[in-house]
C-alpha cells in the first residue's frame, strides 16, 4: 500500500473533526415598534470626509440596545447589546452585499460603508 493513503486517510480522519461553521443571515430587527433614544453619527469611511454615517439607537421592552447604522438612508449594518452587559452582550451584524441580509462580523474589527451602498 503507497504510503500516501494512510497519510490521506489520517487527515481525512482529523479533517471531518473540525467544526464548520456557516455564515448565518439574518434580517435587520423590526425597530417599528421601538422606542429611538437618540441619533448620532460617526465616520465609517476612510475616504469620505466627516461623519456619514447616522446611527439610530432603540430600545426593546426586554432591555437590549439596537443601533442601526445607514449611509445615504440605507441600512449598512447594525448591533445589538444588552443594557445591563454591554462588554459580554455585544453583537454586530453588516450586510455584505446590500441583499438587506446581515451577517456576524467580530465587533472589534474595523469596517467600513460596503461597497455597494457607495
Amino acid at each position: 500500500m503507497p504510503k500516501t493513503i494512510p497519510v490521506l486517510v489520517a487527515f481525512l480522519i482529523l479533517f471531518s473533526q473540525w467544526p464548520v461553521h456557516a455564515q448565518q443571515n439574518v434580517t435587520l430587527p423590526d425597530v417599528s415598534k421601538m422606542k429611538l433614544l437618540t441619533t448620532q453619527w460617526s465616520s465609517h469611511a476612510s475616504d469620505i470626509p466627516g461623519k456619514q454615517t447616522r446611527m439610530d439607537f432603540y430600545s426593546t421592552p426586554e432591555g437590549q440596545i439596537i443601533t442601526v447604522y445607514s449611509y445615504k438612508s440605507r441600512s449598512i449594518a447594525f448591533s445589538v447589546h444588552s443594557n445591563s452587559d454591554v462588554q459580554k452582550s455585544y453583537r454586530l451584524f453588516i450586510d455584505p452585499t446590500g441583499n438587506r441580509l446581515f451577517q456576524e462580523i467580530n465587533p472589534g474589527l474595523h469596517w467600513e460603508i460596503p461597497n455597494w451602498a457607495r
